[in-house]
């Protein structure tokens, strides 16, 4: 199943809702941003899964040169509308469409969890990171993704593809689970020096079974010189 393209779908949608209301990516959002105090006016960076532009728009308040990346051509199309003069590339996060060793900072919110495989992801984003550049992402955290297995006997360790219903079930999208150790694998702690990793309730998320549990988690590392 390509799930690269599923926001495509309801990219309009989302747009329209995603940072209204209570139950949006407001408060993930702020969280984000009140981790992102690295970035000066110069910055040269990379935003993985851009969607709309929204967050594009915020880096370069800050001052950084901004670069956006998505799979989806609708969401893209609205990013270009929001930022006619930023260079926003459809691609891969396996194979991401910039040079290596371009980016001071490469930031992801809630989007490379929609890949099965983290290996490529971590090894693009070290690809196109200058040494010492900032790699800081956002993701479905694996204990939500658990829930979303519906089922008592789920199997933590296997991956399957799960419904997740976001901002206040509005909108299904489609995600393969993950374990803790997809993310905080060998790869990562070989090659980049983890600055923080952080859990966080999402009440934008569903609440499944009426339980409390992390909804996604944020890494901020350094690749190594």
């Amino acid at each position: 199943m390509d799930l690269s393209k599923q926001y495509n779908n309801f990219a309009k949608k989302f747009s329209e809702i995603h940072d209204q209301g209570d139950n949006s990516n407001r408060d993930n959002r702020k969280t984000f941003y009140g981790n992102i105090d690295f970035i000066k006016p110069g910055v040269k960076l990379l935003d993985i899964a851009c969607g709309d532009g929204l967050d594009l728009e915020h880096y370069k308040s800050l001052g950084a040169e901004i670069f956006g990346l998505d799979s989806s051509e609708e969401m893209i199309a609205l990013a270009k509308k929001r930022l006619p003069d930023a260079v926003i590339k459809i691609g891969s996060f396996k194979k991401i469409p910039f040079e290596s060793g371009g980016f001071d900072v490469v930031l992801s919110k809630y989007a490379i969890q929609t890949s099965s495989d983290m290996g490529p992801v971590f090894s693009e984003i070290y690809r196109v990171l200058k040494p010492g550049g900032i790699m800081m992402y956002l993701v479905t955290h694996p204990f939500r993704q658990y829930f979303e297995k519906r089922d008592e006997t789920a199997d933590y360790f296997e991956q399957k593809i799960v419904d997740t219903h976001i901002l206040n079930n509005s909108i299904l999208v489609k995600e393969p689970t993950h374990t803790l150790n997809d993310y905080l694998n060998d790869f990562l702690f070989k090659n980049f020096d983890l600055q923080f990793y952080k859990e966080y309730w999402d009440a934008a998320a569903e609440k499944i079974g009426g339980k409390k549990y992390p909804g996604y988690f944020i890494i901020k590392a350094v690749k190594r010189y």
